[in-house]
């Protein structure tokens, strides 16, 4: 967990630039991946078209898989799953809450010598970034999770999920959340401890296919798999129940929630802690540009759940969009998004507690690693002026064995978003 004094966690960094094209992990011959930055082009969260990009015969995502997924999916248990073969079993099925529940009593919430060091952290922001030590992050007194373990649940898994999609987001977020070099980003919250993060087999939750999915749908997902008993095999400490929503499927947050998201993000005071309310929610809903959110539910017996959503962003050929289709390839959009989603958790698990109780001067204690400004570490960089093809990229693995896509995270070292780095920033 966190470690002493006013930073108990490391420091790391990044080269900026263009990663080229490269095949990726597994991929089919010819096939590649690589997002050129556009410099000067403003940040749009929900771009139209996508940034800098004026194609002639424009490469357009597929709103519907149109397939049967050839993963084999069968029934869902009739009883809770055996706990000594559940957690290593994939695409085991999961039964949906029945539609319509309503949940009577759950708590909602939300969703950088000192002139080498100055010189290398000026050399590893990206292209077109300035330095913003105003938005540092702090380390406020909260949890963090070192050692992170996450699943993820394909909502509608048996009819709205191709087996390529499923099997590229999972093999290149299983990449990226155990890459050396990001994790040498991350280390600077971790006083430069190791940290380990693991995969665990993915399920479809099945039942039907939802038009919309609200905070509180995503609440009641987790309270019933909680309730037959689908997660008693995990650590629910440190793992993070991940729902992505199928294609077409719009994300909304709850109206009239006390701590509705704004555009996923959670806005405090600058002052911290001073005021004894937090900034007024805004709804919103992935028509609008939002692409995900994470929080926890406190279940009945006063155990908590770490859950993040993501949605399936892409642009309609009609050019709609739904959540942020910074790529034409909506699987690398729900991996960049759920890569946010688990960083921001593993840095500030508790932000809904420090919600819930916002009347209580000292709540900020909660926290983990958040801004002055209210912001986590996956914010600033899509909230700032910097192009979002600059900050939601594909980056090459340490291995060498291809290119990931990711959100880049907000570094102290560099004060800015920071990509991958061959090792951790010294402790300061």
């Amino acid at each position: 967990m966190a470690g002493p004094g006013p930073y108990p966690i490391g420091y790391p960094g990044q080269p900026g630039g263009y990663y080229p094209p490269q095949p990726y992990p597994g991929a089919p011959p010819g096939h590649h991946v690589g997002y050129p930055p556009y410099p000067g082009i403003p940040v749009v969260l929900n771009p139209s078209p996508p940034p800098g990009t004026v194609p002639t015969q424009p490469d357009q995502p597929i709103s519907d898989p149109g397939t049967t997924p050839t993963i084999p999916v069968t029934d869902p248990k009739p009883v809770p799953p055996d706990s000594s073969d559940d957690i290593t079993d994939f695409w085991t099925p999961w039964p949906l809450p029945p539609q319509g529940r309503e949940l009577a009593a759950l708590t909602v919430g939300l969703s950088r010598s000192v002139n080498d060091r100055n010189n290398v952290r000026q050399n590893q922001l990206i292209d077109g970034a300035s330095p913003t030590p105003n938005e540092d992050l702090r380390y406020r007194g909260g949890k963090v999770i070192q050692n992170l373990s996450y699943v993820n649940l394909y909502v509608s898994g048996d009819t709205e999920w191709t087996e390529s999609d499923v099997e590229r987001i999972d093999g290149s977020l299983s990449a990226a959340m155990s890459d050396p070099h990001l994790n040498n980003v991350l280390l600077q919250y971790f006083n430069n401890q190791p940290i380990r993060s693991r995969a665990l087999p993915s399920h479809p939750l099945v039942g039907y296919t939802p038009q919309s999915v609200s905070r509180n749908d995503i609440q009641n997902y987790v309270t019933h798999l909680y309730e037959q008993g689908f997660l008693d095999p995990y650590d629910l400490q440190t793992t993070v129940f991940n729902f992505l929503l199928p294609p077409g499927t719009v994300l909304t947050t709850t109206a009239g929630s006390a701590s509705a998201p704004q555009d996923e993000n959670v806005f405090f005071d600058d002052s911290f802690g001073s005021q004894d309310t937090v900034a007024e929610p805004v709804e919103s809903d992935s028509l609008a540009g939002m692409a995900g959110y994470h929080g926890s539910v406190i279940t009945d017996d006063g155990g908590r759940i770490y859950f993040a959503t993501s949605v399936y962003s892409e642009r309609a050929l009609d050019g709609s969009t739904n959540g942020i289709p910074v790529f034409t390839e909506p699987w690398k959009n729900v991996t960049a998004t759920l890569y946010h989603q688990l960083i921001e958790t593993r840095t500030n698990p508790d932000v809904e507690d420090a919600l819930r109780e916002s009347t209580d001067l000292n709540s900020d204690h909660i926290l983990g690693w958040v801004s002055d400004s209210g912001l986590e570490i996956g914010d600033f960089p899509i909230n700032s002026d910097i192009p979002l093809t600059s900050v939601i990229r594909e980056v090459p693995l340490a291995d060498g064995s291809g290119y990931v896509p990711i959100q880049l995270p907000y570094s102290n070292f560099v004060h800015g978003p920071e990509g991958p780095i061959p090792q951790p920033h010294p402790l300061r």
